[in-house]
């Protein structure tokens, strides 16, 4: 991921020029001083996609107009843009004057100014891809340019020429905003453990693989001293069989070898078998029985031995080599899988005359059994389908069996000609905050005044809201007037954060204390799970769930306090973006 890297320049707030940059007039620019707030720029290079943005935005949340003007009246008509992060294309090198308009909700206008030296990409070599193994690390160096500002394409902190790279990635450099030519590859390889296992004295026609997979792995056998023509990672053992050797040569690691030997002997192998592979449902536990006509000793690949049964809880590979008659052995393997904790979750809910519901229960391949009381229909009954059908009022079950694992679940459906739809009335808010009109009731369709037609609606302005609800019953419309005002109290958070330990937005947590009680704030990952829930405003989140780092992505938060000022409780959400 690119980073946006900060223009060199101080912020100056001209306020004559921005006057004729904007077409705004005198009257409106107050000319209020923007601190330490900068443009920032994703890349300097010629003919490349630059993204353009400025840290206004993390106090300027919702203005009423953003201009941009890029100092590049080459490109026409692209020259000026809006938004808080557009996008330019500069086709020429050189420096160029940008310039950012902001207008506050107020209608009071903050300007900021700087400039952006833009040039071709400097040609550079980092020779060929690098191989580390498990556990080492590498340092990549970039071409050094006297008092350059480098950006690194692993979101690190490092700005120098050198960077320590510890993990597998594909790298390159920025050097003052614009990438060089070239990029390097970075491999980790996982220590080997080339096992080929005990030696062992086959039944006739028994078959066996040798198995000395390893990641990045080259493969090279010998079977009596003499190169095999085969360079995989597996090995199928051939009739008389000898001694084989496995040389596997792994990029960073070195060179590894194992020997096993491998014969055949009478009498022909019986039938063997452990079983099919076998899926399981969480938690579950299963025994695998090694059973063969004149089985005298067994091992298992888990350490058992002696044993012809073993309990299983893990998933995994699982064999065991039976020794018949004392005389030779015969072997099987099967693969034991867990499912994951995925459940049905029929809620009872009520549809309109006329209408029908899909239920929807798929876990895969598998057999899907669902019942009707009373019946439905004899095409609905039969169906076998994980999807459902419902026409008429009732309760309906579902038993999904896929693998051994049995899923079960019932719902009442209610016929209902009501529509009954609600919404919250009129209110008063706070400028900033992010709020939401939800509709509830049993409705089919929805129609907003813009146009949208989700059962939500955020709305940011004040102003009349209105949205047209239908099912099969038929229609009503409901209205909702919001105004916005100026409040003490206005809790911002910040849309992104990265928790890399530099003491700079390590944590997400409201921007600004107000006077609050009844403070709580929820975070939700993409799965709606719970990720933090804390009453304490000045306690922030810092990225980890259950003791691990959570992923990069978006997430969403909701908070919820009760305003001492105005008197009224608050509620608002948003996403969050981790970046790592």
């Amino acid at each position: 991921m690119m980073k946006a890297l900060r223009l060199k320049n101080n912020v100056l707030i001209l306020l004559i020029a921005s006057v004729l940059l904007t077409g705004l007039s005198p009257a409106a620019v107050l000319g209020q001083a923007a601190g330490t707030d900068s443009i920032t720029c994703s890349s300097t290079c010629v003919n490349a996609t630059a993204i353009f943005g400025s840290t206004i935005f993390n106090t300027i949340v919702f203005p009423q107009k953003v201009i941009w003007n890029f100092g590049d009246p080459a490109s026409g008509i692209y020259n000026t843009a809006a938004g808080v992060q557009p996008r330019h294309i500069f086709s020429g090198v050189g420096t160029y004057n940008i310039s950012l308009a902001v207008v506050r909700s107020a209608g009071d206008t903050v300007f900021l100014k700087d400039t952006l030296t833009v040039t071709t990409p400097m040609t550079y070599n980092f020779g060929p891809d690098v191989y580390l193994c498990e556990g080492k690390d590498t340092f990549l160096v970039a071409p050094v340019v006297p008092g350059a500002v480098y950006t690194w394409n692993d979101d690190s902190t490092t700005h120098s020429d050198t960077l320590h790279v510890t993990q597998s990635g594909l790298y390159t450099v920025a050097i003052n905003g614009c990438g060089v030519t070239d990029s390097v590859g970075v491999y980790t390889s996982t220590l080997p453990k080339i096992e080929l296992g005990n030696n062992h004295i086959l039944c006739n026609n028994e078959q066996l693989t040798l198995d000395a997979t390893t990641q990045n792995g080259q493969y090279t056998w010998l079977l009596d001293g003499n190169p095999l023509p085969d360079n995989k990672g597996q090995l199928p053992v051939i009739a008389p069989g000898g001694t084989y050797v496995a040389i596997v040569g792994v990029p960073g690691c070195g060179v590894y070898r194992d020997t096993a030997r491998i014969t055949f002997s009478s009498p022909d192998a019986p039938a063997f078998s452990l079983g099919p592979d076998t899926l399981l449902c969480p938690k579950q536990v299963i025994t695998l029985t090694a059973t063969a006509a004149g089985a005298t000793a067994y091992d298992w690949n888990d350490g058992a031995f002696a044993t012809p049964s073993i309990r299983v809880d893990n998933a995994g590979f699982y064999y065991a080599f039976v020794t018949i008659n004392g005389q030779c052995q015969v072997v099987d393997t099967v693969e034991v899988k867990y499912r994951g904790d995925k459940k049905l979750d029929f809620h009872d809910t009520a549809i309109c005359k006329g209408s029908s519901l899909s239920l929807d229960a798929d876990f895969g391949t598998g057999s899907y059994k669902w019942e009707a009381i009373p019946p439905q229909r004899d095409d609905q009954n039969q169906t076998g389908q994980a999807t459902y059908y419902v026409y008429r009022p009732g309760t309906y079950s579902i038993t999904a069996t896929v693998g051994i694992c049995v899923y079960m679940d019932t719902l009442t459906v209610r016929f209902d000609d009501s529509l009954r739809p609600a919404m919250a009335g009129d209110t008063s808010l706070c400028r900033g905050e992010d709020y939401w009109l939800h509709v509830t009731g049993n409705v089919n369709t929805y129609a907003w005044q813009d146009g949208s037609i989700s059962a939500d609606y955020k709305v940011t302005t004040s102003g009349v809201y209105t949205v047209v609800t239908e099912n099969g019953c038929g229609k009503d419309t409901l209205t909702a007037s919001i105004n916005f005002v100026t409040c003490s109290c206005n809790l911002m958070l910040p849309n992104a954060f990265s928790p890399d330990g530099n003491g700079q937005n390590d944590t997400f947590r409201p921007l600004h204390a107000c006077q609050m009680s009844d403070y709580q704030m929820a975070i939700y990952d993409r799965y709606g799970d719970q990720v933090f829930l804390s009453s304490d405003p000045g306690r922030g989140w810092n990225g980890s769930f259950r003791g691990a780092k959570a992923p990069s992505g978006s997430y969403v938060w909701m908070v919820r306090y009760f305003n001492t000022d105005l008197k009224q409780p608050v509620f608002k959400k948003g996403f969050v973006v981790l970046v790592r």
